[in-house]
């Protein structure tokens, strides 16, 4: 219960005064952690004023003085990436020494519960391939535990862990994340990590800086009151007894209710961004993983709140349009909510993560619906094929490997008499289905509002779609339906996205 204890009391204590003789470090500035390749290093903390801090990694020595508030930063020089295990050093009135520091490749992985998810709540399968790289020291998580608060905190609650921790704990890091940095670390040869902070349920507001909405023109979430110290105080040490109360009862074989987190850091539209993922910033990275956009489904603006996430995290990680790669979305009946004939989840998040990769700088996109997918479930359990395929993205995109990294996509839709013609984009080995049955989920309309089935063909790189009902088909689509698996794939293994269009007469 101690641990416990220790744990409750770091998040409580995120916005206390760090004013102290000793100098200090956020836990993101810690043993085990993987600094930034190829990019200046930001390394920070509190000291008094007028302490000298100075920082000595890799033949480098940084020197810094704290602001008023007692927080100081420096900027380590770029770095190559390095797996030999060092030493960093940080001294002012006391000394700090941080062990088996690494260089390589450092990731952010948020959003709702698919990117939460577990060993525990996947595949068990997974946990099994996971623990084959126990012994693996170049794949790290920087784990944030959950917290949210009414305006930026100063620290998180949080620590590094290695493979031997990660696999050790089943349910202590995303699953989703965990193979996209083990894919990563495969095929780049360095170091990988991943900063670990999504929360189940929660709407893509919740991680979107003040910074972002600015950009964007969106109103600013109103933020909590700071509390004074001595209120403060108060509350983390009555909290404190509450903790110790129920520690001591359990020594003797009784369970008591633990606290709930103190108001005093109060909550706001962008609780999330202020607790887990504000503290950790400027921390230098390379990009971002993102899977989220169930809980936002059928809202119209999704894409607009894609735009001030981009803009925001580019902003406070000083990352110039910087890489978010989605996860689109699995088909899924939302509860129960999906109408019959039509597509919510399509028109209000899709078409937004779809836009959003075509449009907002540095964001991309990977579909899933063949990996396992069971409509009735919001949970798809295999997370592996997630995260390989985000990582497949990764090192197309962001490290120039010659890889495939995503499945064909709509082009075009002609109409041919009674038929429509559609063609693709980025075809690689060639179209095929996963049962080797007609493609399925291509569906036409005549109105673009009452759809009906189609039959439909592979001809070359096109589709051929009909249905007697609909002679002079207008409209045409394929799987956008919330539950729709389309079968369509390339025969390399990647499926097509889902589309919906309009055909145009042929000339």
């Amino acid at each position: 219960m101690k641990l416990k204890k220790q744990n409750w009391l770091i998040i409580l204590a995120g916005c206390a005064s760090f004013a102290q003789a000793d100098v200090t470090l956020p836990k993101a500035i810690d043993s085990k952690m993987v600094l930034q390749r190829d990019r200046e290093v930001p390394i920070w903390g509190w000291a008094d004023q007028g302490e000298e801090v100075t920082v000595e990694f890799a033949g480098q020595v940084k020197k810094a003085l704290p602001d008023a508030s007692g927080k100081w930063m420096l900027r380590l020089d770029p770095m190559p990436a390095s797996a030999e295990s060092r030493t960093m050093t940080v001294k002012g009135k006391n000394e700090i020494k941080l062990e088996d520091v690494l260089v390589g490749e450092v990731w952010l992985a948020s959003g709702q519960s698919n990117m939460q998810l577990t060993f525990c709540e996947t595949n068990p399968q997974e946990w099994v391939e996971a623990q084959t790289q126990k012994d693996n020291r170049l794949v790290r998580a920087l784990h944030v535990s959950r917290c949210i608060a009414g305006y930026p905190l100063d620290d998180i609650s949080g620590k590094w862990k290695d493979c031997a921790e990660m696999v050790a704990q089943p349910n202590s890091v995303s699953s989703a994340a965990f193979f996209f940095a083990v894919k990563l670390q495969k095929e780049l040869g360095v170091p990988v990590a991943f900063i670990d902070c999504p929360w189940g349920g929660q709407r893509i507001e919740c991680f979107i800086p003040d910074e972002g909405y600015k950009a964007m023109g969106l109103p600013i979430p109103r933020r909590g009151n700071i509390p004074d110290a001595k209120t403060a105080e108060a509350a983390l040490k009555s909290a404190a007894k509450e903790l110790e109360d129920a520690a001591n009862a359990a020594a003797k074989g009784r369970w008591v209710g633990l606290p709930a987190s103190p108001a005093i850091y109060g909550q706001t539209q962008n609780g999330i961004w202020n607790a887990m993922i504000s503290p950790v910033a400027p921390y230098a990275l390379r990009g971002a993983i993102w899977y989220q956009g169930e809980s936002n489904c059928g809202q119209p603006d999704y894409f607009q709140k894609l735009q001030a996430l981009s803009a925001g995290w580019s902003q406070v990680f000083q990352v110039k349009d910087i890489p978010i790669l989605q996860v689109q979305i699995a088909p899924n009946d939302m509860n129960g909510q999906s109408k019959p004939g039509s597509s919510v989840l399509g028109d209000t998040i899709w078409a937004a993560q779809y836009r959003g990769s075509q449009e907002i700088p540095g964001m991309g996109i990977v579909a899933i619906q063949d990996t396992g997918i069971q409509p009735t479930n919001i949970h798809p359990p295999n997370k592996k094929p997630v995260g390989e395929r985000l990582a497949d993205l990764a090192l197309k995109t962001q490290y120039g490997k010659n890889v495939v990294a995503k499945g064909p996509s709509f082009a075009s839709a002609k109409r041919s008499g009674s038929k429509v013609v559609v063609g693709f984009r980025d075809i690689d080995q060639g179209l095929v289905t996963y049962d080797g049955k007609a493609p399925s989920w291509f569906e036409v309309s005549a109105d673009g509002k009452e759809f009906v089935a189609a039959e439909a063909a592979i001809v070359g790189d096109t589709v051929e779609v009909s249905a007697q009902s609909v002679p002079e088909p207008k409209f045409v689509r394929m799987g956008w339906r919330d539950v729709a698996l389309a079968n369509l794939k390339d025969k390399n293994g990647w499926p097509v996205f889902a589309f919906a269009s309009q055909a145009v007469a042929a000339q």
